[in-house]
């Protein structure tokens, strides 16, 4: 069978698909930061933290819900085996993030959130995967023939565009691996014991706890700045290189990149320093763990990194002309 030319059901097909996955994406990235960054216990001490929480969760269920319904739409216009995954889908998806999150929003709810998130996680989880699948091959099998418009930039990349870019994204990697460093090194031990000066508290540790709490930080901090450094050097690379590397590396999509890395990097930030933060809440009075206001905030910037790499790379944009057809006689003649 040739290829097709795009139809207009097809392409709002395609532009409730982008959105649909762009919302889809990272509404769990929200949840899951929001649990893990500390927020909800210190809502618990603060209204206004409290309001915050409450108004994310809302917002995080209705985008959520926005996006399911975007993606159910387009896999009507898709096929059958398409609607049957993104409704699986969303069954399994939607009353698992509204149980951890309707709570937070609506503290009324209490505890039952919690308790149908804990139960029924592994059925909820299942219907997620299995329709995740049905809706990849319905989607896959309902594109397969269909000529896709390749996005327009605003123009051929130059390579002194990708290594401007590539600048100003090594730079900003740079100060957050260097706030990253000082907050797992300095702030957070400080929050942990204030009654004390950094000098104290390091003293306090055994030399193991210290060197290997501090031989965690540097190793993130190592390696990443390697990983930032290999970015770099792809976007400053000229020679016979260079055409390729201008399509693959356009501002924008050094930017998706850029922002993309940054979520991992931040993610990885808060586990390099689980082992000095369990170190000292174990050592030095009061003997209580915790994490400083700025990792907690770097935690919420590195998912906010995240959602914004993924709405930049799927949301779409205005719509787009397709290129020229003319090789699409040639195929259907070959089939």
């Amino acid at each position: 069978m040739g290829v097709v030319p795009m139809s207009d059901a097809t392409e709002r097909m395609l532009r409730q698909l982008r959105l649909g996955l762009a919302l889809v994406i990272c509404a769990p990235v929200v949840v899951a930061t929001i649990w893990m960054s500390g927020l909800v216990s210190v809502a618990a001490d603060s209204d206004l933290v409290a309001l915050a929480v409450a108004v994310l969760s809302g917002a995080t269920v209705l985008a959520l819900g926005i996006g399911l319904v975007l993606l159910i739409a387009a896999a009507r216009t898709a096929n059958a085996q398409a609607l049957l995954g993104a409704v699986l889908s969303a069954l399994g998806l939607f009353p698992l993030c509204c149980a951890l999150l309707l709570p937070l929003a609506l503290p009324s709810l209490g505890g039952p959130g919690h308790e149908i998130a804990t139960f029924g996680v592994p059925a909820l989880l299942v219907l997620l995967v299995v329709g995740a699948l049905l809706a990849l091959i319905g989607f896959t099998r309902a594109l397969s023939n269909v000529q896709l418009p390749a996005r327009r930039e605003h123009g051929p990349t130059t390579s002194a565009q990708r290594a401007r870019a590539g600048v100003t994204a090594f730079l900003c990697l740079l100060v957050l691996l260097a706030f990253g460093t000082y907050e797992t090194l300095v702030l957070s031990p400080e929050q942990m014991a204030p009654d004390y000066t950094l000098a104290e508290i390091y003293a306090m540790l055994t030399p193991a706890d210290r060197g290997y709490g501090i031989a965690m930080a540097l190793i993130w901090l190592v390696f990443w700045v390697l990983a930032a450094l290999l970015f770099f050097t792809l976007c400053l690379l000229r020679g016979r290189l260079a055409p390729p590397l201008n399509v693959l590396l356009t501002p924008r999509r050094v930017l998706i990149y850029a922002l993309l890395l940054g979520s991992v990097i931040q993610f990885f930030q808060g586990w390099s320093g689980l082992s000095l933060g369990m170190s000292i809440s174990d050592t030095v009075p009061p003997m209580v763990g915790g994490r400083s206001w700025q990792g907690q905030l770097l935690t919420v910037a590195g998912a906010a990194m995240f959602v914004a790499g993924v709405l930049v790379a799927l949301a779409p944009g205005r719509a787009r002309p397709l290129a020229p057809t003319t090789s699409a006689a040639p195929a259907s003649r070959s089939a």
